[in-house]
C-alpha cells in the first residue's frame, strides 16, 4: 500500500467482526491482505472477547499497519451479535464501499477487490451493490455440493452481456431466481446506501444477512453480479456453540426466518421481493409444522399448518391441514 492510499479515503472498508476466535480471525485477516488491489482499509470489530482471547487480539493489533483499525465492544454473555458489529464497522469505516468477511471464513481470490473496483468504476451509473459467489466446506475439508447461494444464477444470464471482467448488471427479480442469496462474504454495498437503510437489523440473530440482502435489493438502483467464487465459507461444527448458527435451536432459527420474511412481505416495495418473501414465509411455516409433528406437538403443528396455507395455498397442503386438525382433536 502506498502513502497516497493512507492520505486519501479508501475505496473499500473491509469489516471483520470477531469474538474469541483469534486463530480463525488471523486467517481471515491475512486473506484480505493478499488482495492485489491496495486502496482499502480493514475494520476489525471485536465483540467482547474473553480476557485471554482479548489479550491475543490486542497484542496482534500492535503489529498491524496503519490501514487496519480495531474497535472493541464491551463484553456481553452472548455478544452484541453480527448485525450490531457490522453496523459499528460501517459507522467507523471511511470507504465508499463496504465489504464484509466472517472471522471463520477466508477470501480465496486475490483479485476479488480489483475486479470489483474495475466493474464499479466502469459503470455509467452509481453502483449500489456488487455480489459474487463462494464455496462451502465442512470442518473435515470436504466441499458441500451446490447450488447454495448464487451458484446457479450465471446460467440464467447467458443472454446478457458482461463487462470486461465478467460482471453483469442485474435486477432484483433476476437475483431472486437463484437458489439462495448473496452471503455477506460475497457482498459489497455502497456505504451511503447502507447507512441510509440503517444497516443490518440488530434484533435478528440468524438470517440477518438474508434480511439485509433483500432490503438492499429493495433500495438499490444499480446492482452488479460477478459469478466468480471468491471465498470459502466454513460450515459451523454443530458440536460447538461459538457462532450464531449453532447457538440457537432449530425452532428459534425458524422464528427468526418468520421475522425476516414477514418484514419483507409487509415493509418492502418491490413486487418481486414481496412475492418471494411470502413464498419463503409459507415454506418456513411448513418447516415449523413438520418439526412440530416430529416432536408430537400436533395441536401446535395444526396452527402453523394453517399459517402456511394462508401464505401459499395448495390442494395438497389443504388436505394435510385437515388431517392434522383431525389428529389434533384426538391427541
Amino acid at each position: 500500500m502506498t502513502q497516497s492510499d493512507f492520505d486519501n479515503a479508501p475505496f473499500f472498508s473491509v469489516i471483520i467482526p470477531t469474538r474469541n476466535r483469534f486463530a480463525l480471525f488471523k486467517k481471515a485477516y491475512e486473506s484480505v491482505l493478499n488482495q492485489t488491489f491496495s486502496n482499502f482499509e480493514i475494520v476489525v470489530i471485536n465483540d467482547g472477547s474473553d480476557e485471554d482471547a482479548l489479550a491475543q487480539y490486542k497484542a496482534f493489533e500492535a503489529t498491524t499497519p496503519p490501514h487496519v483499525h480495531f474497535r472493541y465492544q464491551i463484553k456481553r454473555p452472548n455478544g452484541h451479535g453480527q448485525s450490531y458489529s457490522m453496523n459499528t464497522g460501517a459507522l467507523v469505516g471511511k470507504g465508499e464501499y463496504l465489504c464484509f468477511l466472517d472471522d471463520d471464513d477466508v477470501w480465496t481470490d486475490p483479485e476479488h477487490l480489483e475486479r470489483a473496483h474495475k466493474s464499479i468504476t466502469a459503470s455509467t451509473t452509481k453502483v449500489d451493490a456488487y455480489y459474487t459467489n463462494q464455496k462451502a466446506v465442512f470442518v473435515d475439508g470436504n466441499e458441500k455440493p451446490g447450488p447454495i447461494w448464487l451458484d446457479d444464477l450465471s446460467t440464467r444470464l447467458a443472454h446478457k452481456q458482461a463487462d470486461p471482467v465478467g460482471s453483469y448488471s442485474v435486477c432484483a427479480a433476476e437475483l431472486l431466481t437463484a437458489h439462495g442469496f448473496a452471503h455477506l462474504n460475497c457482498s459489497i454495498v455502497r456505504r451511503a446506501l447502507y447507512l441510509s437503510m440503517k444497516g443490518m437489523d440488530e434484533n435478528i440473530r440468524w438470517e440477518c444477512d438474508h434480511d439485509f440482502y433483500m432490503r438492499t435489493l429493495d433500495k438499490a438502483t444499480t446492482v452488479l453480479f460477478n459469478p466468480a467464487f471468491i471465498a470459502k465459507h466454513l460450515i459451523p461444527d454443530t458440536q460447538k456453540k461459538d457462532n450464531m448458527t449453532t447457538m440457537v435451536s432449530m425452532l428459534e432459527k425458524r422464528l427468526y426466518q418468520v421475522t425476516v420474511f414477514e418484514k419483507c412481505t409487509l415493509l418492502l416495495n418491490n413486487p418481486a421481493i414481496k412475492a418471494y418473501s411470502q413464498k419463503r414465509l409459507a415454506y418456513t411455516f411448513q418447516h415449523i409444522t413438520n418439526e412440530l409433528v416430529l416432536t408430537k406437538r400436533t395441536k401446535e403443528a395444526a396452527v402453523y399448518a394453517r399459517k402456511a396455507l394462508a401464505c401459499r395455498f395448495t390442494i395438497r397442503w389443504q388436505f394435510f391441514c385437515y388431517w392434522l386438525q383431525i389428529k389434533a382433536l384426538f391427541s
